[in-house]
Order: C-alpha cells, then structure tokens, then sequence
C-alpha cells in the first residue's frame, strides 16, 4: 500500500496521519473536510507537537493531490492516532445518533430506543470494540452517542428564578394545609 493510500484509508477511518516532509518538516491529516469536501491538515510546520495544535487550520488536499503530492515530495508516515474522547460518565443523559439506525443491532433494541435517548447505566472501557455504554439493557459504543441537552425549565416567584423539576420535587415533601 502506498503512502498516499495509507493516508486517504487513514482518514476514512476517524484517524490523523502526520507525515514528514524531504525538508523534515510535518503536517497532519484528519478526516475532517473543508468545503470542498478535501481532507483537512495542519498546515506544514518544525515539530510534531505543533502540527498536532493546528490540525484542521487550513484548506485540504483532496485524494488526487495526496497520490501527486506524496510522491513528488517523498512523505513519510511518521505517527497515526486517533483523537482522544472523553468519555460520558454513569447518570450522563444521551441522544443516540441516526447513524446506529445502519448498524445491524438497530433492529433488535430500536424499540427501547422510541424517541432516540436514554440514560447512561454503566461504562466499559478497553473491550475490543472501544469505548461502550449500558443503556436501557443494551451495549452501545460511544460513536453512536452525543450529549443531550435539556432545556431546562425555569419558574419565577417574586424576583427569582427556580428550576420547575426541583420545586415540582420539594413540593411533593409538603404537607397540605
């Protein structure tokens, strides 16, 4: 496989690829696209650590230029990773993303799942598969989740402003009069 092939599937599969350059300098690939639908990069800098700060910053190179340009000018893989994830925690409410609609399990727990959230139960780290979740009953990975973000609703009383869910809550500790 060559070079550019490694950096096109590379960036097909969620990963960034830092080459090297004849004139030993770095730049980065990421699967992010610009408005031209090429893969973005860094622009070309001295250190791998830099190149890893501006990732992203400037237009991409589309697969055409990465075959032409890897070759006229002798790129090296120096460094393949994937972006570090934080993880959502036990309690984090999510929204599963449609994406999991394309996966084969979809149609065993798309039932659980009627207005696409749930509740986080449980999380397992380090299984083959990545990151995943327990959720209603059912493993779920962390590429198919996103946040959910509640509105919260407020109620007034005289010139403060309450969350209705924890007054709705302490009024059901009072007794009638």
């Amino acid at each position: 496989m060559t070079t550019a092939e490694q950096i096109i599937n590379n960036c097909k599969k969620g990963l960034i690829t830092i080459i090297q350059d004849d004139t030993e300098n770095y730049m980065a690939f990421s699967n992010h696209k610009d408005y031209d639908g090429n893969y973005r990069t860094s622009s070309w800098v001295e250190t791998i650590e830099e190149t890893k700060r501006c990732i992203g910053e400037t237009d991409g190179y589309s697969e055409k230029e990465i075959e032409e340009h890897s070759e006229e000018y002798n790129w090296k893989i120096v460094e393949v990773y994937r972006e570090e994830e934080e993880p959502f925690k036990v309690g984090d409410k999510v929204r599963l993303l449609d994406s999991i609609k394309k996966t084969d399990n979809w149609k065993y727990f798309e039932k659980c799942f009627p207005d696409m959230t749930g509740e986080i139960k449980g999380v397992f780290f380090n299984i083959i598969g990545g990151t995943h979740y327990s959720i209603a009953g059912w493993h779920i990975g962390h590429e198919y989740l996103a946040p959910l973000y509640e509105e919260v609703e407020v109620i007034k009383i005289g010139d403060k402003k309450y969350n209705k869910s924890e007054v709705e809550e302490a009024l059901k500790n009072i007794k009638p009069l």
